[in-house]
């Protein structure tokens, strides 16, 4: 009996050596987690912003390879009014569309495998060669997002033949809102595209 209770003794003042976390420790773990839980914030953010800018490239494209094509089907023979065309906006706005030689500046890339042509933005606009086109912000289920405004431009130049023109087309978003973020911290390239048009 007297065996048995001192071994009971020595286990509870075992048990009751045993202590918790120490304050320290506690600041410590609250740290690293506040840091991780900062680090995942910032990381949540960036992805916002990319997924918005992501969005705003593909409407830029999607805007650019329609003005393309408008371009394109009209012959470089045509001439007068069958040169022209237009394209409406979400706004209703009617752009005319020309498509003789000539249009918006164009500035040399180096480094550019399929061109060394660009259209420059910093210059001043042409008139009949830009539009500034508002896409729709409304989409399905009742989901209603913001209008954007993109900036397109385009050149109809010489190609490398005779029988050939040589056409690009650059979009660029202007609005630079979306996903209630200011995309203006991203830096985006205009999207421009390249197509050879025949007489």
């Amino acid at each position: 009996m007297i065996k048995q209770s001192t071994r009971k003794r020595r286990i509870c003042g075992a048990r009751n050596q045993q202590h918790g976390f120490s304050l320290i420790e506690l600041l410590v773990a609250m740290f690293v987690l506040t840091v991780g839980m900062l680090g995942g914030a910032a990381v949540i953010t960036v992805a916002i912003a990319s997924n918005a800018n992501s969005k705003f490239d593909t409407g830029a494209v999607s805007l650019a390879q329609s003005t393309m094509d408008r371009i394109i089907v009209i012959s470089a023979n045509a001439s007068g009014a069958q040169l022209n065309t237009n394209m409406t906006d979400c706004n209703g706005t009617v752009h005319p569309v020309q498509t003789a030689a000539g249009g918006a500046p164009t500035t040399t890339i180096s480094g550019i495998a399929n061109g060394t042509q660009a259209i420059d933005f910093t210059q001043a606009a042409v008139p009949g060669y830009r539009m500034l086109y508002v896409l729709c912000g409304a989409g399905g289920a009742g989901y209603t997002g913001i209008p954007q405004t993109y900036d397109v431009r385009w050149n109809v130049g010489p190609g490398p033949t005779q029988t050939t023109q040589l056409i690009l087309v650059a979009a660029k978003n202007v609005t630079e809102s979306g996903n209630g973020l200011s995309q203006t911290q991203y830096f985006s390239v205009p999207i421009t595209l390249r197509a050879l048009r025949g007489f």
